[in-house]
């Protein structure tokens, strides 16, 4: 599987819909949004720019959720990334009867796995993508298997977004053996994939990926960010 990030709404609606396009047109298999939010503690110095942008030319989580959901079916699947506060205060239940018809599912990486449970028994109907780090035990892989998601989102890097992740660690690749040893989830890795060949050994090591800070990067320029995706195995 192959995914990559969009900073939601930025620079703004019309550019947004064209690196969509740009995703689809490219045969990935998923596009990850982040809703904008003013604290994205996950988030490396080029996508928090965005993000902030993002928020300062007036886009909000409920623009954004609206613009996700005029994309309409296209034939990708689509995740939301945004913070807990963020679906808390708009309202668990309110977020969920909104995006349930549209998202397979959403990616929140302030929201420990064993929290999981406080969303859905206050009506929150959407899979949370489970995290799994460098640091994940075989008992936090059973909360994981617990989760509605189909894949488990993979941090294959200690730090921020926009960190360069060794694809050769025999850490990271032992834990990446554990994770698909006592799982049928698929395990996508992010954070660290920026070239091509990270992308192959990403594939080679895992069952997906997701590019996020190099896709960024160009969503400014729709023509520059279809030619990087091209690029990508």
């Amino acid at each position: 599987m192959r995914g990559i990030y969009l900073a939601g709404g930025y620079p703004e609606t019309g550019t947004f819909r064209k690196c969509f396009g740009a995703v689809v047109n490219n045969g990935f298999d998923f596009v990850e949004i982040g809703i904008p939010f003013n604290d994205p503690t996950a988030d490396g110095p080029v996508i928090a720019r965005a993000i902030h942008a993002s928020l300062e030319s007036g886009m909000t989580p409920a623009k954004v959720m609206d613009e996700i959901l005029s994309l309409g079916g296209a034939s990708i699947k689509k995740y939301v990334m945004t913070y807990a506060n963020i679906i808390y205060s708009y309202g668990m239940k309110e977020f969920s009867e909104r995006m349930a018809g549209c998202l397979d599912g959403v990616i929140i990486p302030d929201l420990p796995n064993r929290m999981t449970p406080l969303f859905y028994d206050s009506g929150f109907d959407i899979p949370i993508v489970p995290f799994a780090t460098l640091e994940s035990r075989e008992s936090d892989i059973e909360i994981m298997n617990r989760s509605e998601s189909g894949i488990i989102y993979f941090i294959g890097v200690r730090g921020i977004t926009g960190s360069k992740s060794d694809f050769t660690s025999p850490e990271l690749l032992e834990k990446i053996r554990m994770i698909r040893e006592h799982t049928d989830k698929k395990v996508i890795i992010g954070f660290g994939i920026k070239t091509d060949d990270d992308a192959r050994q990403a594939l080679t090591i895992g069952d997906g990926y997701v590019v996020g800070t190099e896709a960024v990067l160009r969503q400014k320029d729709p023509a520059a960010l279809n030619d990087y995706l091209a690029s990508l195995g």
